[in-house]
């Protein structure tokens, strides 16, 4: 587990960091086997943390573990009825119509496997069917993105989410180990 906080100046600042190995193979290859062992482990993780910080751990950002990912490239578009200038807002609905047609297409190909998005990834915006980095401010009659979105197994992310509960801990955010290790 790592502590820390980010800055604008210096980035991510490490306050405190700990480890502990599993006793059992709780976990085998990022998957947990055992809920409650990987509980018991995430509980001695916090508490080593707790004393060395001197507060009260609630919330948790977790990373997991690729092994069994999807990843689908997806497309939206959306055209606004009077020519609109673009918000955050509009950007977020746009790419979530995308990651819901990236989710569709994960699960049409999978009948006993329900997957859940662990992360998407937008990889080109269009502007009135022109490229463009950033939609935010233009003036719009249509937008639309290009994005990549990873899904793992709901029953991953479930034995996750659970094993953090066990241990006393709300996830504030989910995202791939990789990912986690490059930011």
């Amino acid at each position: 587990g790592t502590v820390g906080y980010r800055t604008s100046t210096n980035g991510f600042v490490v306050v405190a960091q700990e480890s502990v190995e599993h006793e059992t193979r709780a976990m085998l290859d990022g998957q947990i086997h055992d809920i409650q062992a990987v509980a018991d482990t995430i509980i001695q993780v916090k508490q080593k943390l707790e004393q060395l910080i001197g507060r009260k751990l609630t919330d948790v950002c977790i990373a997991a573990a690729g092994r069994v990912l999807k990843t689908v490239n997806a497309s939206a578009e959306y055209a606004f009825e009077n020519e609109t200038r673009v918000t955050q807002e509009h950007i977020y609905s746009l790419n979530l119509l995308a990651v819901e047609k990236a989710h569709a297409q994960v699960n049409e190909n999978s009948t006993d496997i329900h997957y859940y998005c662990v992360g998407n990834t937008p990889v080109n915006y269009k502007l009135n069917s022109f490229d463009i980095s950033n939609l935010e401010g233009h003036k719009a009659e249509k937008i639309g993105v290009e994005l990549i979105a990873t899904f793992l197994p709901e029953e991953v992310v479930d034995g996750l989410y659970q094993a953090v509960e066990y241990a006393g801990l709300h996830v504030a955010s989910l995202t791939l180990e990789p990912i986690a290790a490059m930011n």
